[in-house]
């Protein structure tokens, strides 16, 4: 999600993206992306700090560390990401969706 400063009006700004996992490489061993996710966002700009507050759900497929059989797991996050930005700036938060993702993955992923 690319966001123009300059474009982010005094009330905030509502947005919304799709993404493919198949370009983002999330993929581990035992965890799988196969299919698009969505992040919501809100964003407000304060002076010359840009404030993102993010809704992430994101649907993962685990295999068990126990019994080793696949299984569904949504990651949800709600997280807020700030920026020191200048009025001409374009703001890309892919990469820090991706990282928040990546941190909300089980460690051992049991069914």
């Amino acid at each position: 999600m690319k966001i123009h400063v300059s474009r982010v009006p005094a009330e905030g700004l509502r947005d919304h993206a799709t993404y493919d996992p198949t370009t983002m490489d999330m993929d581990r061993v035992d965890i799988h992306l196969r299919e698009p996710f969505e992040v919501e966002a809100f964003i407000t700009k304060v002076e010359r700090e840009l404030v993102i507050q993010v809704e992430i759900r994101c649907p993962l497929y685990l295999s068990c560390g126990r019994c080793l059989e696949a299984f569904a797991w949504t990651v949800r996050s709600d997280t807020v990401f700030s920026y020191r930005v200048q009025p001409t700036d374009i703001v890309d938060i892919t990469e820090d969706v991706r990282q928040e993702i990546i941190l909300a993955y089980p460690m051992i992923p049991v069914c």
